[in-house]
């Protein structure tokens, strides 16, 4: 009896430890452009005596995580399930931005959000989407859109606000041409952020 009451168990344990040994480890990716791209070292003319923060950025749930979502033409969302960001975007691209906005020379100095110093102007930013879109003829493209608010510290009143939307032809229908594809729309939207900043004649 004995035997027979263990031996299903065993079993269980068994294709318990099968199931668990056949789950493929997740591939990790990052927001990491190349750092020498033009795009990201748009050196503006304009030099201000001003210090910037940035602001931490805002977003949705979905998107304070760690999946890679894809959308597809039914308007399903869903994440790979076998790849991850090694941060969550909203962690990964202010990076990107502070040292685009450095690389330009536009400010005396660009501050993180976690600096105690003072600053001049705040740019915060609400991330809206960071997605890659299959369609029904067979393409994709990565998208990223994102809303930035250039604030005067002092008075506390916006002097500015701009959307910026970024798509990207995808490679591979898959997570690695997703990443590869939204690196790329990030590093454009950098670069149209330096631009943006650049025309403002006084803040």
């Amino acid at each position: 009896m004995k035997n027979n009451f263990y031996t299903p168990l065993v079993l269980l344990f068994m294709l318990t430890g099968c199931a668990i040994n056949n789950v493929p480890p997740a591939d990790i990716y990052t927001l990491s452009p190349k750092w020498n791209d033009t795009k990201v070292r748009t050196e503006s003319k304009k030099n201000c005596p001003l210090i910037l923060k940035m602001a931490p950025v805002r977003a949705t749930q979905a998107l304070i995580g760690n999946d890679i979502f894809y959308t597809d033409a039914q308007y399903v969302q869903n994440s790979y399930a076998y790849s991850r960001w090694n941060n969550a975007p909203v962690k990964l691209l202010p990076i990107l931005f502070q040292v685009s906005i450095e690389e330009s020379h536009l400010f005396e100095a660009i501050i993180p959000p976690t600096s105690i110093s003072k600053s001049d102007l705040v740019l915060e930013s609400t991330l809206l989407e960071l997605n890659h879109h299959i369609k029904n003829n067979g393409s994709s493209e990565g998208v990223i859109r994102i809303r930035f608010y250039l604030i005067n510290n002092a008075t506390r009143k916006i002097i500015a606000t701009k959307e910026f939307v970024s798509k990207v032809p995808a490679a591979t229908k898959n997570a690695k041409g997703a990443v590869e594809a939204l690196n790329k729309a990030a590093t454009d939207i950098a670069h149209n952020l330096v631009i943006w900043l650049a025309k403002f004649d006084k803040f």
